[in-house]
């Protein structure tokens, strides 16, 4: 396969549990190197297959997609196509997405320089020049904005390729990481049988493939290679973080392909509304997806714990599982509301609402001290009088000029549209998923705007114009600061190289 080459592959949902919620949004990418048969070197037995090995476990098991690997493998892997792939990464990688690099082949070491050595370099501290010094690797990495990059090497003095390092005990998924983990320290490393895998590769795939919990950490896979490799070889892995790399102590996580019956199984397990609305949104064709849904709805309703929401669930569900729980619900909001304020409308509006409720005869002796006569028949022929003039408010009616409204935002579905929308609809049930959107589109943007201006191609006129049409599209938009930024350096270059 060439350095592009394209795998189909198949990403599940990205499911993270406990403290490690559904923060991630981006892709998972995947940069493998493996050499076996060098020009000038003695060749390798395991390089290539341990990497291809290790692209096979991570995309049959875990949230990486075969489209989203760059592999250059024996005489594809020269310098200049190492160095190339490096930068395509660096074009296209987010601050949302994740990288992981395995390099496997001859590392070398001389005069306190750690080298990669590619497919075509010449034998001896003569062909310095044609080495790959890691020092330049580090600087390629520090230009790739991603959320967590997890480089993995395996080759001879690996432990001394990587110089600038400190350690800190790792926080959630959520927080950036530039981590490293090589096969050995300043020593040689065990290659592996023909046929088979480096003993370092072998602690790396025996934990992936026998993972059976719904994720495994950078920091637990390290552990538990560095433990198995000791038993096996004479080397003793590293690892390490970068430091001036935007490391912000995070950890990686390796997350498992679940099925939709076991990701839904644990969305009921969390039971909160996040969940439910996450799975309602990537799984749009699950047979629990209007169960999600429903449930997300149920949730916002009862956590508000309002008439207007509460009415505004059974609205829209009316035979939905939580009816019966809504509408004890409301009947206590209900009544809440006529002790709280203690008027004789709001005992009428409860007597309307719930003929037969538990606090109707609450109700009719409060209502009755309000009147000059004792008379129950008296209430009684008040309440008709009203119910005639006034039939009760349906508990299940419509909106229809905020669903209408809702409808119309969803259809044009455009930043501008879903802000309008809570501007108009400030108490509506649907504005957290409005700002949600909001948020969601703005992130698509922005990212947009960095990767347009990335790209050589467009000229500076362009990519202003690029940066101002994002403003007139996202008035007010959470990322507005961080395009300004790039419009202001581009206006500053422009007029620096006098265009």
């Amino acid at each position: 396969m060439g350095a592009e080459g394209e795998l189909s592959g198949t990403r599940g949902l990205d499911l993270k549990i406990d403290e490690m919620n559904w923060g991630f949004k981006g892709k998972n990418y995947l940069y493998l190197i493996g050499i076996d048969q060098y020009q000038y070197w003695p060749p390798l037995k395991c390089a290539v297959k341990d990497v291809q090995d290790f692209a096979d476990i991570v995309t049959s098991r875990y949230q990486f997609d075969k489209s989203d690997i760059i592999l250059l493998k024996d005489s594809e892997a020269t310098e200049k196509k190492i160095l190339s792939g490096f930068k395509q990464l660096a074009e296209k990688v987010t601050d949302q997405d994740n990288l992981v690099i395995y390099f496997s082949g001859h590392g070398h070491y001389m005069a306190k320089t750690g080298y990669w050595i590619p497919v075509n370099a010449n034998v001896g501290d003569e062909s310095e020049d044609e080495f790959i010094n890691t020092a330049v690797i580090v600087d390629r990495l520090r230009t790739i904005n991603s959320l967590h990059t997890f480089l993995i090497i395996d080759a001879c003095f690996s432990g001394t390729l990587i110089t600038q390092i400190r350690g800190t005990a790792p926080k959630s998924e959520r927080y950036k990481s530039r981590r490293i983990l090589t096969s050995g320290r300043a020593e040689v490393v065990s290659d592996g049988p023909e046929g088979g895998n480096s003993p370092f590769a072998s602690g790396i795939l025996n934990e992936l493939r026998n993972n059976t919990d719904p994720y495994i950490s950078a920091s637990k896979l390290i552990a538990e290679v560095r433990e198995y490799v000791e038993k096996q070889a004479q080397q003793t892995p590293n690892d390490a973080r970068l430091v001036n790399a935007d490391d912000q102590g995070g950890d990686f996580i390796f997350h498992l392909k679940l099925s939709d019956a076991e990701i839904w199984a644990t969305v009921v397990r969390q039971d909160t509304k996040e969940a439910y609305k996450k799975f309602a949104d990537e799984f749009s064709n699950s047979t629990h997806q209007a169960e999600a849904l429903e449930t997300y709805k149920w949730l916002v309703a009862s956590e508000m714990n309002t008439i207007a929401s509460l009415t505004n669930y059974i609205s829209d569900h009316i035979d939905g599982k939580f009816v019966p729980q809504a509408l004890e619900a409301l009947e206590e909001a209900y009544w809440l509301r006529a002790k709280s304020e203690d008027t004789l409308a709001c005992y009428f509006e409860y007597l309307k609402q719930f003929p037969k409720g538990k606090y109707v005869t609450e109700a009719k002796t409060a209502a009755k001290k309000f009147r000059q006569s004792e008379d129950d028949g008296a209430l009684e022929r008040d309440l008709e009088v009203e119910r005639t003039l006034r039939p009760p408010d349906r508990v299940i009616k419509d909106k229809p000029d905020e669903e209408k409204a809702w409808q119309s935002a969803k259809n044009s579905n455009t930043f501008v549209s879903y802000r309008d929308f809570t501007l108009a609809f400030p108490s509506s049930n649907h504005v957290m998923e409005a700002k949600e959107m909001m948020e969601k589109l703005d992130m698509i943007a922005s990212n947009s705007v960095k990767f347009f201006v990335a790209t050589p191609t467009p000229t500076f006129k362009e990519k202003i114009e690029k940066c101002i049409n994002y403003f007139h599209e996202f008035p007010g938009g959470s990322n507005n600061a961080i395009v300004k930024r790039i419009k202001d350096k581009l206006e500053i270059e422009r007029i620096r190289n006098g265009k």
